[in-house]
C-alpha cells in the first residue's frame, strides 16, 4: 500500500514555532495510538532565507497508509491539543502545499483535506 505523508508543525496561537521538548511529546502521545505506532517521525524544519543554521525545531512526519491512521490522527490530535496548558494549534501540510489547521476545538478542515488527499492519493487523476 502507498503512503501518503504529511507534516505536523506545532504552533502557539500567535504562529510561533513551539519548543522541541513539546514537539517531542506530541510525537511520544502519537505514537501511543495503535494506528499511529511506527507511523510518526521528525524532520527538521526548513531553513528560512538567509538562515545559516536550523533552530532546532522539528516537525513531525507522519505516513498515512490506512483509513484507520487517517481517522486516528484527526481525532487525536484535537484531544491532545485541549489537554495543553496553552493553547495551541496545530498545522498539517500535504507535499503539493495545501495545509489546514487542527485546534483544539476543531479538525474538519483537516479532516476533509486529508480525505482527499487520500482519495487522490489512492486513486490519481488520469491525464
Amino acid at each position: 500500500m502507498s503512503v501518503l505523508n504529511v507534516r505536523l508543525r506545532l504552533l502557539e496561537d500567535d504562529g510561533t514555532d513551539i519548543r522541541p521538548g513539546d514537539v517531542a511529546a506530541l510525537r511520544r502521545q502519537l505514537t501511543a495510538h495503535p494506528d499511529l505506532r511506527g507511523h510518526v517521525g521528525s524532520v527538521p524544519s526548513a531553513l528560512a532565507e538567509g538562515e545559516m543554521s536550523g533552530g532546532g525545531i522539528e516537525l513531525l512526519l507522519v505516513g498515512l497508509g490506512s483509513g484507520g491512521a487517517l481517522t486516528a490522527l484527526v481525532t487525536t490530535l484535537p484531544a491532545l491539543l485541549q489537554a495543553r496548558r496553552s493553547a495551541a494549534s496545530v498545522e498539517i501540510t500535504l507535499a503539493d502545499g495545501r495545509s489546514a489547521k487542527v485546534t483544539a476545538d476543531s479538525a474538519e478542515d483537516a479532516r476533509l483535506l486529508l480525505e482527499q488527499a487520500m482519495r487522490e492519493h489512492v486513486n490519481p487523476p488520469r491525464p
